[in-house]
């Protein structure tokens, strides 16, 4: 498993959302959280934030994928607001209502 750094997602959150940083003030390597508890998500992740589903907050979308194994993305709806975003639960992205998957590469 690997625990998603906020660090991590800064240089993501200031380059695609310019909505949601402004005033968006981010503290020294703070593990980020949904429902409670740290995301932790299986093999290699790639976090990112994004305005996933157009209501101008930025949402965490992360790449679940485990060399083998296959590979799927997590999207965590930002349920908050633009300067203090949370998150509660994730959804796999989908596509005519199947989960979205690739193959291993390892």
């Amino acid at each position: 498993m690997q625990q998603i750094l906020l660090l991590v997602v800064t240089a993501a959150l200031v380059a695609s959302v310019p909505v949601a940083r402004a005033g968006l003030t981010l503290g020294a390597m703070e593990f980020v959280g949904a429902g409670g508890m740290d995301i932790d998500v299986p093999g290699y992740s790639v976090p990112s934030f994004v305005q996933w589903n157009g209501d101008g907050l930025a949402d965490l979308v992360v790449g679940e994928g485990s060399g083998s194994d296959t590979g799927k993305v997590r999207v965590y709806l930002n349920t908050g607001s633009a300067f203090q975003p949370q998150f509660t639960s994730y959804s796999y992205v989908r596509s005519d209502g199947v989960v979205l998957r690739l193959s291993g590469s390892g």
